[in-house]
């Protein structure tokens, strides 16, 4: 390495004396064309690693910085937007009763209901009967009246050979009487009588046929008798023929 520089050196002195001479005599010549690089040179070799230099000491903590000021409260802000519902709660515990309130007024009517069934029908006791006389009776006796024929007799509570009604239901009765007069003259006044007791009256008078009639509701009791007879011998002229103008019928209102 010591042989390359000292050549180099030389080659160098050489060079500026040959220069000096030269221009001493000679014009210097135009500067030719500058050369191609070499070649780099080969890599030298790796210097050894330096000595390790000692550590540094610590730097010093700064003080804490003071706390600056508290700021001025800001401005409220907006509503925000409506959320969504949240779910419903669990049911709480059943309050106590309250006070009763006032009354409220009437509803309107309710629909009627669907017809029911036919029930049975109550066992009921029955009592009726309707005769009436089909020929003249004409001066009839002062006596109960014995119609001739039976229309109606439920219960056979009336007797035809006695013509009394006598009561096997004890209860209310409703007894109705029709009488004609004869044509040539006279009256007739029919009576409805109880157990010999005078009720109610039917009276007929006029020229010509007249009819009269009556009805009355008597309470009766086990036994009781009812029937009908004229007045008097001046009010016993009666006319009937088969259009049955007179009749006496009766029937069980209710049972006692």
């Amino acid at each position: 390495m010591f042989s390359t520089i000292a050549t180099i050196q030389i080659s160098i002195i050489y060079a500026q004396t040959d220069t000096a001479a030269c221009n001493s005599c000679c014009t210097a010549g135009v500067p030719g064309i500058p050369g191609n690089h070499g070649n780099p040179g080969v890599s030298g070799p790796q210097g050894m690693n330096g000595v390790k230099g000692e550590q540094g000491m610590n730097g010093v903590k700064g003080e804490q910085g003071m706390n600056g000021v508290k700021g001025e409260q800001g401005l409220k802000g907006e509503h925000g937007m409506k959320g969504d519902n949240g779910r419903n709660g669990l049911d709480g515990i059943p309050g106590k009763l309250g006070p009763t309130g006032p009354q409220g007024l009437i509803g309107l009517p309710g629909t009627n209901g669907v017809k029911g069934e036919k029930g049975e029908q109550a066992s009921q006791q029955k009592s009726a009967f309707s005769v009436v006389f089909t020929s003249n009776p004409g001066r009839h006796a002062i006596s109960p009246m014995k119609y001739d024929t039976i229309i109606t007799n439920v219960g056979n509570n009336y007797n035809l050979d006695t013509g009394k009604f006598v009561c096997a239901i004890p209860g209310v009765y409703v007894f109705h009487v029709s009488s004609m007069k004869s044509s040539g003259g006279g009256t007739v006044l029919t009576r409805i009588m109880k157990n010999g007791n005078f009720q109610v009256s039917a009276y007929g008078s006029n020229t010509g046929h007249h009819s009269a009639s009556t009805m009355v509701v008597l309470d009766l009791v086990s036994g009781d008798q009812v029937w009908t007879q004229p007045y008097n011998t001046n009010h016993n002229y009666y006319y009937s023929d088969s259009d049955r103008y007179c009749s006496f019928s009766g029937f069980l209102l209710y049972a006692a």
